[in-house]
């Protein structure tokens, strides 16, 4: 059986014993899904997302999933723009998630290509602009050859012409049956791509298709 799955089974979790962030999370997401996780800054989005990468643990109940490789992009990058490497180091960092990523140049470049960004491996990441190195980051995604993609905020600080670009990166892959889950506050993005909501309140979520839907 090829499809994928993410199954969470009553599960809690947060940062501190006894205080769940969220409680109760029941419900299963399937292969070729697309989600946005919505809710009030603090309800518990991010907190989600890393749960689903693997970098907290349920407190209670369980997370089950059977996704090979699992892409992930935190909030802002998570990533100092001060220190000197090139666009090409930042590519070929996808090699330490997925070891079969493929970094030649001619990989590198096409991942570029395929975000819509022009400009040389070796140029240093300072001098490029937020939309510039957000396209990086997505090309580093896509290295990754990941079958589920979490993103945080992917959008906020750039610029419309890369949000639409990488709008429609993210499009393609949904096409590709790529399982994609992304906290975002942008309604107008949520109402023309993605067709399911999974709503964060009051420290739980629900799953709802998204009746707003104009795509």
């Amino acid at each position: 059986m090829n499809d994928r799955y993410l199954t969470f089974k009553h599960m809690d979790s947060g940062y501190q014993p006894g205080k769940p962030i969220i409680r109760d999370v029941h419900f299963s997401i399937e292969q070729g899904a697309y989600c946005a996780v919505i809710g009030s800054n603090g309800s518990g989005k991010s907190t989600f997302l890393k749960l689903i990468a693997g970098l907290l643990k349920p407190s209670k109940g369980s997370l089950d999933h059977n996704f090979k490789a699992i892409a992930y992009l935190p909030q802002n990058g998570n990533f100092n723009r001060t220190f000197p490497i090139s666009v090409a180091d930042v590519l070929k960092m996808s090699k330490y998630v997925n070891l079969k990523s493929k970094y030649t140049t001619k990989s590198l470049l096409k991942a570029l290509s395929t975000v819509k960004l022009s400009v040389d491996l070796d140029r240093p990441i300072q001098e490029l602009s937020g939309g510039q190195f957000q396209r990086v980051l997505f090309a580093r995604l896509l290295l990754q050859e990941p079958d589920l993609l979490l993103l945080d905020e992917p959008f906020n600080g750039i610029d419309e012409e890369t949000i639409n670009d990488l709008s429609s990166v993210l499009g393609d892959l949904h096409q590709k049956k790529k399982t994609i889950i992304i906290a975002i506050h942008d309604w107008h993005f949520v109402n023309s791509f993605v067709p399911t909501i999974i709503e964060v309140g009051n420290g739980h979520l629900t799953v709802r298709p998204n009746q707003n839907l104009t795509r």
